[in-house]
């Protein structure tokens, strides 16, 4: 299963001490080496990505840490200038809009995987799987909206997520319990393609996931 794949994928960075912009190796030997299917690995590679841990590019290979971007200097100045609250209220003006349009253009596959994803970040047991599946709930529905400006945005905003200074853990079960319930919510209205409601669901989550404190 992907929790299994993702755990040992840690595991192997860990021991082997892998450090930002290591190469892993290529998928059928990394798979070979973790155990796993290449389809539980290619998952747990794409949780990470979207978590902004790891980068890959074709013909380049994976590697630990964010993308290079020409615009490095002043991403990693936005960083450092950049507080939790900042990100929040950000996010509060950004994401409803970005709910709403994936309702009007998001794809059957699509639509697909952010059901998928639903149900992953609904059974996290741990503040690391919660926190990988959560960014990439949100990048996938980035993803649908078929706007390369967005969903560069919105790996930037998962980037700046990642930061240590920038989260708290969610270490209460039943509050991730919750925020994975209004997660359904979100994916039920796009599901439904009502834009209005989509949007109005990840208000409501951020503003609730302002008040926990923590930047989901």
């Amino acid at each position: 299963m992907e929790r299994s794949a993702l755990d040992s994928l840690l595991a192997y960075i860990a021991q082997h001490r892998l450090k930002d912009g290591d190469a892993l190796p290529p998928e059928r030997k990394l798979a070979e080496d973790l155990g796993v299917s290449r389809r539980e690995l290619r998952a747990a590679l794409a949780s990470l990505e979207a978590s902004g841990r790891i980068w890959r590019g074709v013909g380049r290979g994976t590697y630990l840490g964010a993308r290079p971007l020409k615009f490095a200097p002043t991403l990693h100045s936005l960083r450092s200038r950049t507080s939790p609250a900042d990100i929040a209220e950000m996010r509060l003006m950004f994401e409803p809009a970005l709910a709403g349009l994936a309702a009007a253009k998001a794809t059957p596959e699509d639509l697909n995987e952010l059901e998928k994803c639903a149900k992953r970040n609904a059974t996290a047991k741990s503040d690391e799987e919660w926190q990988l599946w959560d960014q990439r709930f949100h990048l996938l529905i980035a993803q649908a909206s078929r706007n390369p400006a967005i969903i560069a945005l919105m790996e930037v905003i998962n980037g700046m997520r990642v930061q240590p200074t920038q989260r708290e853990k969610t270490t209460d079960q039943a509050t991730r319990h919750h925020f994975a319930q209004q997660h359904q919510s979100i994916v039920d209205a796009i599901l439904a393609r009502d834009g209005e409601t989509a949007a109005r669901c990840m208000r409501e989550h951020l503003l609730k996931v302002q008040g926990y404190g923590q930047p989901h």
